[in-house]
């Protein structure tokens, strides 16, 4: 429970704080790059010998119309030295904006997640995007794709098919650097319909000061057709802190 109190009071502390959004003369000019990373690090010992550790990062650069993204996450874990958790991402992105709203995308990732039947997979996706609120305090996104993925999982077998993408992206701001964001996105498999996924993710950020800030994040995946003997959902909240640059 102690760690419920915690989120729920960082919570109420954050919507306690009224949303302020700078006018366009008091903003300083954006920078063309962005880098954020996050951390989380448990380690326990005597009754039990626990270690999990997790770590993402996001670096954006901008050059006029164009919008560059690379971002990753990490997560790894040991019970008594037992390896019981392990997942890996790594994701590149170019968006262009043709109008105020309106924009395209291509992506490309890699994952792989052993835990979950999966030794690699590549998935790379083109599309449209939709801003349909755009900040400060409120920022929408909606995107629409289609793309290919090629996955090998951990029982030797090889799957390459036709994908379709559905995504969504929300960030309220309460005020600069505390904001809470949502994620959303459905992946269809052209070949076997059955065989869909989804993700959702939540995060809550409050500034410490300077660069520094806490996180507290929860994901949750599903996968409507797994091989047997594995589940269909894996989960994971998350706590740490981050450093923005």
């Amino acid at each position: 429970m102690p760690r419920l109190h915690s989120i729920l009071l960082l919570v109420v502390l954050a919507c306690a704080l009224p949303p302020r959004v700078a006018s366009a003369a008091d903003e300083p000019p954006p920078k063309p790059l962005k880098a954020t990373g996050d951390f989380g690090y448990v380690s326990t010992a005597g009754n039990s010998d626990v270690k999990t550790l997790n770590s993402s990062d996001k670096i954006e650069y901008t050059n006029g119309r164009w919008l560059f993204t690379q971002d990753g996450a990490a997560v790894w874990g040991t019970d008594h030295g037992i390896e019981n958790a392990g997942a890996y991402m790594v994701g590149l992105r170019a968006d262009y904006k043709l109008a105020e709203r309106i924009g395209v995308y291509a992506l490309g990732s890699w994952r792989r997640n052993t835990f979950a039947a999966i030794a690699r997979q590549f998935d790379e996706s083109v599309g449209l995007v939709y801003h349909a609120l755009t900040p400060q305090p409120h920022q929408l996104d909606l995107e629409a794709g289609v793309g290919v993925a090629q996955r090998h999982n951990t029982l030797g077998d090889q799957d390459d098919f036709g994908t379709g993408r559905l995504a969504a992206y929300y960030r309220y701001y309460f005020r600069e650097k505390a904001y809470v964001e949502t994620s959303g996105a459905y992946l269809g498999n052209f070949k076997n319909s059955d065989d869909y996924e989804t993700d959702a993710k939540a995060a809550l950020v409050a500034p410490l000061g300077g660069m520094l800030a806490i996180k507290l994040g929860y994901n949750y995946h599903y996968r409507n057709a797994p091989p047997p003997g594995f589940r269909q959902w894996d989960s994971m909240f998350s706590s740490g802190i981050q450093l923005t640059y």
